[in-house]
């Protein structure tokens, strides 16, 4: 008795442990309310031209403890994944115009995810964003965020706390931009 006991919990670990181990892409990011009610606040239709990862900078994979996260952008980088997020932010809030002669660019300046807590992780995301209307510059900033979240040392359990709390990073980065008195300025 005692012993299938153990034998079930072995075989429960290890059950556990493989699914920690498993790939994890970044998720499908989710357009935040905050973001939505300060676009809705008076912004002009913008469009977003391409982003991209600074020299040095881990734009497709991120280690998550013995497994790594890739990016979920169209091309598997996480300067898309923030570009394709302000798309999808700007959609949401009616005010994304491929034809705009408002303009949105970036460059990822900051990728990092820690995983590897036993209570805690962190991710920390920065980018420099530029707006410009007909060539003319009218924003340029850089802006970086960091991110706490619950975790747990059962990998099973931290790795997806872990993919969700990066997407949450790229949300409150993109609500640091909306938020900018600048940047509301410029996008009138």
């Amino acid at each position: 008795m005692i012993r299938s006991a153990v034998r079930a919990g072995a075989v429960l670990a290890t059950l556990l442990a493989l699914a920690a181990c498993a790939g994890a892409p970044a998720p499908a990011y989710q357009p935040g309310v905050a973001n939505l009610l300060a676009l809705r606040a008076g912004t002009a239709p913008i469009g977003v031209d391409d982003f991209a990862a600074e020299d040095g900078i881990n734009d497709r994979r991120l280690g998550l403890r013995a497994d790594s996260m890739t990016g979920a952008g169209s091309d598997g980088a996480f300067s898309t994944y923030l570009q394709q997020a302000l798309e999808k932010e700007l959609r949401n809030a009616g005010r994304l115009d491929d034809a705009a002669g408002l303009r949105l660019s970036g460059t990822l300046t900051e990728n990092r995810l820690d995983a590897s807590g036993f209570s805690v992780g962190h991710a920390s995301v920065g980018a420099r964003f530029v707006l410009t209307r007909d060539g003319r510059v009218l924003y340029d900033k850089l802006h970086s965020v960091d991110h706490e979240w619950a975790s747990s040392f059962i990998g099973a359990l931290a790795i997806p706390a872990a993919t969700q709390g990066y997407s949450a990073t790229v949300q409150k980065l993109i609500g640091q931009l909306f938020d900018d008195p600048a940047f509301v300025e410029a996008t009138r």
